[in-house]
């Protein structure tokens, strides 16, 4: 079964393939392969990437899917098989999916997101009741966000306008925080398409002209760390102005590592890839067994 998702980062690098594996020749690298079989999608994130024609035939036969980006790291296309375009049998699970089962993941969901809030309060010694709520299942994630928010932002002072803004924020929490949002859903993004879903069927967000609501359902768990990550910059730099976190923000999300099932810690990035493998999962089978949701609950960066 396909598994791996190829990440082209480095600017001007050549695919290509050779003896059934794809080869990718980075400048001033060394070369890397892996077997085409094993590929589930090439996502092309980076200036000036090339492949021939037979290297996008051969990924294409192996029911792999190339997705482009712009200079944003925003999907903007996609390159898949004919048969993918023809029955997709992931989109038809997102457009005929019951009702309860939906239901049934988004109460997932919500319950992770609340969780992780609880853990980023439990970080800065905040007095909450998230926990309470958690315990007596009340999972109303409006009355969650007020609670949450009114802990978070005291700990930003004046910096903080106090509330959460999502769009236009003149204060610089707010402003960080959405270009962090930002950041998280391009990542969501590219992975739900590689994945083969179609990010404008949401589970409980509506579309508008636009947007992507399965991206935004997916990013509800997530958003705590970005919240948590912002925070810890601004614990650790007191004498820098909080928007310089503008600069640090990708290095920090992607260096983030988070604890998988007691065994191992990975990064950020991969976190998500799993979380989103699962919910694929999830789909096909039907059933809530396979999914895997990240937990603040332990996490790590790189340099510590």
């Amino acid at each position: 079964m396909s598994y791996h998702i190829i990440h082209i980062l480095n600017h001007a690098s050549r695919l290509s393939v050779d003896r059934g594996c794809l080869v990718c020749d980075i400048p001033q690298k060394a070369s890397k392969r892996i077997p085409l079989e094993d590929i589930l999608a090439v996502i092309v994130a980076a200036k000036g990437v090339s492949f021939s024609a037979e290297c996008l035939a051969a990924l294409l036969r192996h029911n792999s899917v190339v997705l482009h980006c712009d200079h944003n790291y925003k999907p903007i296309g996609k390159t898949v098989g004919l048969h993918r375009v023809v029955h997709n049998e992931l989109l038809d699970n997102q457009i005929y999916q019951d009702i309860f089962f939906l239901r049934q993941i988004w109460d997932e969901i919500i319950l992770a997101k609340i969780k992780n809030q609880a853990y980023v309060l439990n970080h800065i010694s905040a007095n909450h009741k998230l926990w309470t709520y958690i315990k007596d299942g009340n999972l109303d994630e409006g009355n969650a966000a007020r609670h949450y928010w009114k802990h978070y932002f005291k700990k930003f002072g004046r910096l903080s306008a106090g509330y959460r803004d999502t769009k236009g924020a003149e204060d610089p929490v707010n402003g960080m925080l959405n270009y962090g949002y930002a950041v998280i859903a391009a990542m969501v993004n590219r992975l739900l398409l590689a994945h083969g879903f179609n990010p404008a069927i949401g589970i409980y967000h509506k579309y508008r002209f636009r947007s992507d609501p399965l991206v935004y359902d997916i990013m509800e768990p997530l958003r705590p760390f970005c919240d948590f990550i912002l925070l810890r910059f601004r614990q650790s730099h007191m004498r820098k102005q909080i928007d310089e976190w503008v600069k640090f923000a990708a290095k920090d999300i992607i260096s983030l590592r988070i604890n998988v099932f007691g065994s191992k810690n990975i990064n950020f990035n991969l976190a998500i890839e799993r979380y989103i493998t699962s919910f694929a999962l999830c789909f096909r089978g039907k059933t809530l067994d396979n999914l895997y949701i990240p937990s603040l609950n332990t996490v790590r960066f790189n340099e510590e």
